[in-house]
């Protein structure tokens, strides 16, 4: 009886009747994080205002997994055994999705099931053929270093890299190096660094000895914004250029203006872009950022996929399996861009940019792909 009321739970969650249940994963108490989730929840707001998914109300289940690899595979672990959850937007950071891909994919021996899931923003190549439950909606940091590379190579030849010991910056700062030589570029330094790391100026002092004029961070915008503001304490007059894990450090004055960022998405980019943006705008007062934007596109896309194909696990991986592909659904448009798959479960020909921070604010600059 035990067995059949929890099978009879997980046909109500999955097929017929009842709400529909997304799951979002991140960081969610810290500020890109929180980004997210207001990014997410403005989807939901607008689907179920638009009747739903085919007249269900869809519901979101938030798990904050800290930015920690053994959380989130607890959360996955969680995820996967809840019948009533039928797709993951998330996870937010490239270290999570790798820890926590093989529970999604089908792949643990602790754990039986899978879900598709759409990650938000991570870029690490790493992430690339995790398998075929995987999919994310940020372009790859092998794709996005090449505009990176060639605003900075624009800037300088000789250009010094620091990156965070981790999934994601160890991805962007190899492919951001192997880009840059590929443009003509040298690089000055090649440095890792510790996310407890609190004092950088052996580095930079080295770097301002050899009269290096830009400098690459692969990280987040806390180290980011330690190695900045110790660089200008020390008269370091060096540009300094990121992905888009910089990206908050707009508005957190003015030690940051003229710091280029990548972006995964900018309010002015196009039309769904803009709509987004006052949406947003309205919803908190605030303009959006790539974190948002994302999270957003990616409760969407899955919510597209439910609608065409069914609010269950099995339907939903169909959809984004072939997306954009001959046979499949349409490309979905976003507002960080089209987005279409390919067999790695990336988005092909994803729109990238780079901005510069400028008053609080990020403008354009002219390294857009």
């Amino acid at each position: 009886m035990l067995a059949l009321a929890l099978a009879l739970g997980g046909c109500k969650g999955a097929g017929g009747g009842g709400d529909v249940t997304f799951a979002l994963a991140g960081p969610l108490k810290q500020g890109y994080g929180i980004a997210t989730k207001q990014g997410a929840d403005l989807a939901v707001k607008e689907i179920n205002a638009a009747g739903g998914i085919n007249g269900r109300n869809l519901v979101l289940l938030a798990r904050d997994d800290g930015a920690d690899a053994h959380t989130a595979i607890s959360i996955a672990a969680e995820l996967v055994r809840d019948a009533k959850v039928v797709a993951l937007a998330g996870p937010v950071n490239s270290g999570t999705t790798i820890a926590s891909a093989p529970l999604y994919n089908g792949e643990s021996d602790s754990v039986r099931g899978r879900l598709p899931e759409v990650a938000t923003t991570a870029t690490s190549p790493a992430v690339s053929r995790l398998g075929d439950w995987t999919y994310r909606v940020a372009s790859s940091d092998s794709a996005n270093a090449v505009a990176l590379a060639a605003t900075a190579r624009g800037m300088a030849q000789n250009v010094a890299i620091l990156y965070t010991n981790d999934d994601y910056g160890r991805g962007l700062a190899g492919s951001f190096r192997d880009a840059l030589l590929k443009a003509g570029g040298t690089v000055a330094e090649y440095d890792p660094f510790n996310d407890s790391t609190a004092d950088f100026s052996p580095y930079l002092k080295r770097m301002q000895s050899r009269g290096v004029q830009v400098v690459f961070i692969a990280g987040l915008d806390v180290a980011g914004g330690i190695i900045i503001r110790q660089a200008r304490q020390l008269g370091m007059q060096a540009r300094f250029i990121g992905g888009d894990g910089l990206v908050p450090l707009a508005g957190q004055g003015p030690t940051y203006d003229g710091t280029l960022v990548g972006l995964l998405y900018h309010p002015a980019a196009n039309d769904r872009a803009k709509a987004f943006a006052a949406a947003y705008r309205q919803a908190y007062g605030s303009d959006p950022d790539p974190f948002a934007a994302a999270a957003y596109d990616a409760v969407n896309l899955l919510a597209a996929a439910a609608k065409a194909n069914g609010a269950s696990r099995e339907g939903i991986q169909r959809y984004l399996h072939t997306l954009g592909q001959p046979g499949g659904a349409q490309a979905f448009q976003g507002a960080t861009g089209e987005i279409r798959f390919d067999r790695n479960g990336d988005p092909e020909q994803k729109a990238f940019a780079v901005g510069v921070i400028t008053n609080g604010t990020i403008q354009l600059s002219n390294g857009t792909r």
